[in-house]
């Protein structure tokens, strides 16, 4: 790392002749601290956490003492305790204000050091926000003959049945009456499996049921 040197300089004049008297060079390092962020997911629903990594690193300035973590955490997550780690290991880091606060006693010259918390997203994330949609029910499959052509169930009327077939193609249809049919992309053979799905308008998608064809 290029250091600032310095030196003084006094001129004199003595017997007729300039003389110079320098002092030792001295030398300051510039502290070059650097800082970066990242976390383990881009989105995240209500309840769910989210695992922040932070990397503070002296890039080979002078051993730094009394350096004070400070992130201000954003007012719709909650801190989990017993999360704060340095290094891997657990140290206790304060809250205040949201502000999550922590002391890192001393830093070496060229040394860095890893901190990972983790939060909590909150309620407070939705206020004035459409509340989650409420999961649709699932649809129900028909017994599935050998060599069937076609799968079919009953459903929600104007809901959207999603059936996956062996071989992984997915092919959708409307429920009309509480019925649905969907045309198989292949004769379905004993003992594979169907999967199918729903959707009802303004709704989450439904959990998954499967049918296996009957022998």
């Amino acid at each position: 790392m290029e250091r600032i040197r310095n030196r003084a300089l006094v001129e004199l004049e003595f017997c007729g002749n300039k003389v110079e008297v320098a002092s030792e060079t001295i030398e300051t390092t510039p502290v070059k601290l650097s800082i970066t962020k990242t976390q383990d997911c881009d989105y995240v629903a209500i309840g769910e956490t989210i695992r922040y990594t932070v990397v503070i690193e002296n890039e080979c300035g002078g051993e730094l003492s009394g350096l004070v973590f400070r992130d201000e955490l954003d007012e719709c997550v909650q801190f989990v305790g017993g999360s704060f780690h340095v290094d891997g290991h657990e140290r206790d880091a304060e809250v205040i204000d949201g502000v999550l606060t922590y002391e890192i006693e001393e830093l070496g010259s060229c040394d860095k050091v890893e901190i990972t918390f983790e939060v909590l997203a909150t309620e407070t994330c939705c206020r004035g926000c459409t509340p989650p949609a409420e999961r649709s029910r699932p649809p129900t499959i028909r017994t599935i003959l050998p060599m069937s052509s076609a799968v079919s169930g009953t459903g929600v009327s104007g809901a959207i049945v999603f059936v996956k077939f062996p071989g992984g193609e997915t092919r959708q249809t409307t429920v009309v009456l509480g019925n649905w049919v969907v045309t198989a992309p292949a004769r379905l053979r004993p003992h594979e499996e169907v999967s199918a799905w729903q959707q009802e308008p303004g709704k989450e998608v439904s959990e998954i049921v499967t049918r296996t064809i009957a022998r």
